[in-house]
């Protein structure tokens, strides 16, 4: 089922761009000879008018064909009939080329403007200010001079954010300070957090330990064969205290199960009260129970579409903050394109984990991002995405203006140049996707064979 999604979303995400690339030029009176969802040899489809609608063989996207494109007329195929692509004035050319874009970027705005008009369980402390439950001693965030307590009312440039905003920031800083200030007790102190630098897999990330207010923990899956199942741990289940301290964070909790002794928890289960006893299984250098856990959520739910839009708004723009984060330390050199950049197989395993998590929710949810994304990529100024339609028309306005023409000389070129260039970014993705594959695939043995240890 994971893999039929990421069929289904890829050739939604790509249809969703072509049919507006299609339904602005047959607005604008272009004639478009194909729209066809996936790629390859004809399999079936209809006819309306000079138009064929056609399913293909290959299930990975689409593609829309005007007559009388950039190809045609190099190959003197052009009937020079009125209806054709580049007969048409460049204002018309632009919107054609700035609306497959557009729709996408449309789609990814849409996506979480509808989740929160339906309503959504989320993480309760996304959209809270950041109050600080638990600091790890020794930690960074100890260092720096946060306290259990404190409220963060300024982090970088914003004003009294929300953990999602807190997480969004630490995650992509690779060990640069970050000034924010905090309210202790009505009194506002001004600090300097330096997150400590977290290898997983092989890409950095930025880590504070430091968690929100927590009197719980909660049990959302227990593993067949674990200390937690032996010990009778339940999903549903509460806990409240670890060895008689009441819980404050998950990484006391974690601390003390690091010690690799047996532990006592108290925990609830419905009106229940009960008291377990557990020894830690080791795995690898790390100490565990054997339960994930299930965070607390709230429900997301407006019924205003003003509030809604603007929620829309904002989840993207947090999307893109990010997407630009990561690529300016990625040709800053402080994150490497090999483990940040993601292909086709790389978008296929996210599309399994996301159904696997969160079902057909997660995978809409991943849509959208990828929406956005495809729709942001295609506005670059790159010869053969849409973004090189555009600035090949801006350079033929300039001409225009002092009394030359674009050559068609010229368009091949450019269009060749593209050519070689999606070539190779494809290739070198992957490459890349195939060769982390393996790298896993050779790495999960031993991992499978500790465990049985």
């Amino acid at each position: 089922m994971g893999i039929i999604a990421f069929i289904i979303i890829l050739c939604a995400m790509v249809v969703i761009h072509e049919f507006g690339h299609f339904i602005v030029a047959k607005m604008l009176g272009i004639a478009v000879e194909t729209f066809s969802v996936g790629f390859g040899p004809r399999l079936f489809g209809f006819r309306i008018g000079d138009t064929d609608y056609r399913f293909s063989a290959i299930p990975l996207g689409g593609y829309v064909k005007f007559r009388g494109e950039n190809m045609e007329l190099l190959q003197g195929k052009s009937e020079g009939s009125v209806d054709e692509f580049l007969s048409q004035p460049k204002w018309k050319r632009f919107l054609v080329a700035v609306a497959g874009p557009v729709f996408n970027i449309v789609t990814a705005l849409l996506i979480p403007t509808a989740a929160i008009m339906i309503g959504f369980q989320d993480d309760i402390y996304n959209s809270q200010q950041v109050v600080i439950g638990e600091v790890t001693p020794g930690s960074t965030a100890e260092q720096s001079g946060l306290q259990k307590g404190d409220r963060i009312v300024a982090f970088g440039n914003q004003q009294n954010p929300t953990w999602a905003y807190w997480r969004d920031r630490v995650i992509t800083n690779l060990g640069e300070d970050i000034p924010l200030s905090v309210d202790r007790n009505g009194q506002v102190i001004n600090l300097k957090l330096r997150p400590r630098i977290e290898t997983r897999g092989k890409e950095p990330y930025g880590v504070v330990d430091l968690e929100p207010p927590l009197t719980y923990i909660g049990v959302a899956q227990v593993q067949k064969g674990s200390a937690a199942e032996s010990a009778g741990l339940k999903p549903g289940d509460r806990i409240t205290a670890i060895n008689g301290a009441p819980v404050t964070g998950w990484h006391q909790f974690r601390r003390v199960i690091q010690e690799g002794h047996e532990v006592t928890l108290n925990v609830q289960r419905g009106q229940e009260t009960l008291t377990i006893k557990g020894s830690p299984q080791k795995h690898g250098e790390d100490y565990l129970f054997g339960f994930t856990r299930r965070f607390e959520t709230t429900m997301m739910k407006t019924d205003s579409l003003a509030r809604a839009l603007r929620f829309g708004w904002d989840s993207n723009i947090r999307v893109l903050s990010l997407t630009g984060e990561v690529f300016q330390q990625i040709f800053s050199g402080q994150r490497s394109a090999r483990e940040s950049l993601a292909g086709p197989i790389g978008i296929a395993q996210h599309t399994v984990s996301a159904y696997e998590i969160a079902g057909w929710a997660g995978v809409i949810e991943l849509m959208g991002l990828l929406s956005l994304n495809l729709g942001v990529l295609n506005l670059l100024p790159i010869p053969v995405l849409d973004g090189g339609v555009i600035l090949l028309l801006f350079i033929e306005w300039v001409l225009g203006l002092i009394g030359l023409t674009l050559t068609m000389n010229f368009r091949e070129r450019f269009q060749q140049v593209g050519f070689v260039l999606v070539l190779l970014l494809m290739g070198f993705v992957i490459i890349n996707d195939s060769a982390r594959l393996v790298e896993r695939w050779f790495d999960k043995p031993p991992a499978q064979e500790q465990q049985k240890k």
